[in-house]
């Protein structure tokens, strides 16, 4: 069901789509949320996903694709020099001091026009939505609408113009 909210308000969005996750694996669940921001993208909807970079390096290319297509927009959170290998290894490998390679963004935020919101301890994956045959994760989100919408816009977009968010092309 919260896989399910979080397709149903793309599909049904009209105007805005701002994504901010931790993780977002290639996956079934991956792939069927990118298409969902694919095609509001190709409706006219404006699309901001914002991704930590930690994890995220080994959709380079599929993240490409998606960023290609007009009203979309993807942003990586204090991207790591190091493009190729496990998590870790990219930070061992990425030179600078730890404070920078060690600033993670872990938030999870899905607004859909500006008037809903999820916001929870779900990143997007299998594994969060009881859909992984090795392992799952027990995670809770809050739907959330009205008075909440402004402060949680407002994270945001200050991460969206944080000066450790790089547009994907760059």
């Amino acid at each position: 069901q919260a896989f399910d909210a979080r397709l149903a308000l793309a599909q049904q969005a009209e105007r805005t789509l701002d994504l901010q996750y931790y993780v977002l694996t290639d996956d079934a669940s991956g792939r069927l949320l990118l298409r969902a921001l694919r095609d509001a993208a190709g409706r006219g909807v404006r699309v901001r996903l914002l991704l930590d970079d930690l994890h995220a390096a080994a959709l380079d290319t599929l993240l490409a694709g998606l960023a290609a297509h007009d009203g979309i927009e993807v942003r990586l959170f204090n991207p790591l020099p190091q493009r190729t290998g496990a998590p870790l290894t990219r930070l061992l490998l990425s030179a600078g001091p730890f404070e920078h390679l060690h600033r993670r963004m872990h938030n999870k935020l899905f607004i859909a026009d500006g008037r809903v919101a999820i916001s929870g301890g779900r990143n997007i994956g299998d594994e969060y939505f009881m859909q992984s045959s090795a392992a799952n994760f027990v995670d809770m989100d809050m739907l959330c609408t009205g008075a909440a919408l402004p402060a949680l816009a407002q994270v945001f977009e200050r991460y969206w113009t944080s000066a450790h968010a790089y547009p994907l092309q760059q």
